[in-house]
Parts: structure tokens; sequence; C-alpha cells
């Protein structure tokens, strides 16, 4: 039987990394660029995505160097990572996560990892995120 969503991250502690990231692309053909940049920067956090119209990716601002140049980028992302194991029937977390920074006006992008999510929210809209979501977490841990 599944827990309810609220249970779920009254339970949850709430990771801020404030980075900054980049979310930047290339194109297709720049996969194996892209990952041999990962490898040469060994990034602890780095998310990507590659579908037949880009390669994206979403790493440490520092290490943007890297890689080849991106065809688009956005800079001064920070991720926040809800630290808990969560299974694959799990229903509704993220539309709880997404309905509270909607009514705080805080634009968002969500990454599912196999047993955890990972939000990413612009360094403008941090402090909003984190007073909209600490009514939902169970503790809020800065880490960098």
């Amino acid at each position: 039987m599944n827990q309810a969503p609220e249970k779920i991250l009254a339970d949850t502690k709430l990771v801020v990394r404030r980075g900054p990231y980049t979310l930047a692309a290339w194109q297709p053909s720049q996969l194996s660029a892209v990952f041999r940049g990962i490898l040469r920067c060994r990034q602890e956090h780095t998310f990507v995505t590659a579908d037949e119209l880009e390669v994206t990716a979403f790493v440490a601002t520092k290490h943007l160097g890297e890689f080849p140049p991106p065809k688009h980028n956005q800079d001064n992302w920070c991720l926040l990572t809800l630290d808990t194991v969560m299974e694959w029937d799990v229903v509704g977390v993220l539309a709880a996560v997404s309905r509270a920074l909607a009514e705080a006006s805080v634009p968002m992008g969500a990454v599912t990892a196999y047993s955890r999510d990972h939000l990413l929210v612009g360094e403008s809209h941090l402090d909003q995120a984190q007073n909209a979501l600490s009514a939902l977490c169970k503790d809020i841990s800065v880490v960098d």
C-alpha cells in the first residue's frame, strides 16, 4: 500500500546544493564529447538526457570548460534533492512539491534518479523554494 505523499515528504530531508550549476544543450552528434567532459571533471551531480533533438546536461558551472561549447546554456541553477529512497510505485510526491513551488511562484525542473527525485531551481528563486518546501519536508540541509 502506497504512503500518502505528505507523509513521505514529512519524513524527507531536503538537501540543497547551491552550485552554481549550468543547464546546457549540444547537438546530438556531440553526445560522446559531453560524456568525455563528465568523465574529465568527475562531478558528483550531473544529469544527462539525450534525444533526437539535443543532448542536455546539468553540470557544475566551474566544470563547463571541460565540455565542448554548448549551443544553448542557462547559468545560476541550484540542485535540491528529496533525500529519501522512494519506490517506483509512489504517487504524488512530485505533484505535491511542484504545487507548493507553483503557489510560491517558483519555476522548477525535475529529474528522477533511480531512488530519489531532484529539483532544478534558479538561484534567484532559491530562498522562495526553501521557504515553500520547509512546510513539506522534515528539514533542510545546505551542503554547499
